[in-house]
């Protein structure tokens, strides 16, 4: 029993020219028509198989397939298919189209599963649309951590609120139907590009996933005063030397924590930005990305902020203010989301036997199953991302030989946990 790499090809190509960009990358934002036309199309391919398809209240889409057990949790694998702006073809849509073809593959071999299964295809995990805070929103529905003061505040590229831009979709919100008790879920899964350059580098062909990152992202801001350039430095209250300041301190207390976590001030707005005038305001953005349980139990990261900001203060006679935006980790300020390791080691026996090497990996980027793993078992399966690893640029590359080895992986892994 395997999976058809032609099948796989036809469906990622075809998804790629549901598209707003075309001839600069894959451009298929949430809500949009683009990402209606994909779902008509994967509603088509999970009809031909039998599933049932339905939507939850937040425009997720499933393909059920009943087990043998009546009122048993099940086994959800899937990933999303919106992209960011003049993406590539790739991210996140290998995942899902692995999943319909796995699906696809124990439909043609009539294969008896004990526990339901389910396939999920999310069309908003991507933050670009709507901010980097707003991502992983299938997910975070069903686990019932999005609030619909996102719904009414955040806003995309044309200037819609993510409400609106749902309703125009066709879309009532409906928080309350997309939450999903964590009970009726077995395990989740995920295959995904690696969005890094590990795999094709050591030459492995499938990556197991021991952990993803914690995230936490704020915002800074520092209020001096404007002048003109004659202004004398005595009497100056210059906002940008007081970010610049910070950004060193803060650099080399994230240097200290070795491999354990990396933080950054990765954006910066000044006003006035001329050299003429002294600045009065300059706002910067953070990301730390923490990689042991460990480093975020012993470290309020917080207050490694606010004290720096402080500092800023007394030195410069410079307010500052501290916006949070996401807490290492997100929803809860855990740190590193885990994936279920007696998984890890049964794929690794999987990839034992179908001749495929292998590596235990650990990943700073973000998917659903970051947020998935607080509540449910989840493990996630990595394929090679070639040229060098990147992503979400028109030049992301994965084989779809790569692909299909994934693919074979996870239908290894549900065959094996939806027999009871």
């Amino acid at each position: 029993m395997k999976v058809d790499v032609k099948r796989i090809q036809n469906d990622i190509e075809t998804l790629a020219t549901f598209n707003e960009t075309p001839g600069c990358g894959v451009t298929r934002s949430s809500y949009t028509k683009e990402d209606k036309m994909a779902k008509e199309y994967l509603i088509s391919e999970m009809e031909k198989i039998g599933l049932t398809v339905y939507e939850d209240g937040m425009s997720t889409l499933f393909g059920r397939r009943e087990g043998k057990l009546k009122d048993a949790p099940c086994v959800m694998l899937g990933s999303h298919y919106d992209t960011v702006y003049q993406a590539g073809a790739f991210d996140g849509v290998a995942g899902s189209v692995a999943a319909l073809e796995v699906m696809r593959v124990l439909h043609e071999n009539n294969f008896e599963n004990d526990y339901p299964l389910e396939l999920i295809l999310m069309n908003a995990e991507e933050g670009f649309t709507f901010g980097p805070s707003t991502g992983v929103t299938n997910s975070r529905a069903m686990m019932g951590t999005l609030t619909y003061h996102e719904l009414e505040t955040r806003k995309n590229r044309f200037g819609q609120t993510k409400l609106e831009a749902l309703r125009a979709y066709g879309v009532e919100p409906n928080l309350e139907k997309a939450k999903r008790d964590p009970k009726t879920i077995k395990n989740f899964l995920e295959l995904h590009v690696e969005q890094g350059p590990v795999l094709d580098r050591e030459n492995i062909e499938v990556g197991l996933i021991k952990y993803l990152a914690g995230i936490g992202r704020y915002t800074i801001k520092f209020h001096g005063k404007t002048a003109d350039s004659t202004e004398l430095m005595s009497k100056r209250k210059d906002a940008l030397v007081g970010a610049a300041y910070f950004i060193e301190k803060f650099n080399a207390v994230m240097r200290t924590f070795g491999d354990d976590a990396t933080g950054m001030v990765g954006q910066l707005n000044i006003v006035p930005n001329s050299n003429q005038f002294v600045p009065e305001y300059v706002e910067g953005k953070i990301e730390i990305r923490t990689f042991t349980k460990e480093v975020v139990d012993n470290n309020d990261f917080n207050k490694i902020i606010i004290d720096l900001l402080n500092e800023v203060t007394e030195k410069y006679g410079i307010q500052t203010e501290l916006e949070e935006i996401r807490r290492v980790n997100y929803p809860n300020p855990t740190g590193p989301s885990i994936m279920d390791y007696e998984n890890v080691e049964k794929m690794e026996k999987i990839c034992d036997g179908l001749g495929y090497s292998h590596k235990q990996m650990n990943q700073g980027t973000g998917h659903d199953s970051m947020i998935m793993a607080d509540f449910v078992d989840t493990n996630m399966i990595y394929v090679p991302s070639r040229n060098g690893g990147v992503s979400h640029c028109p030049e992301e590359w994965t084989e779809y030989t790569d692909i299909e080895k994934g693919a074979n992986v996870l239908l290894e892994l549900v065959k094996d946990l939806s027999i009871k």
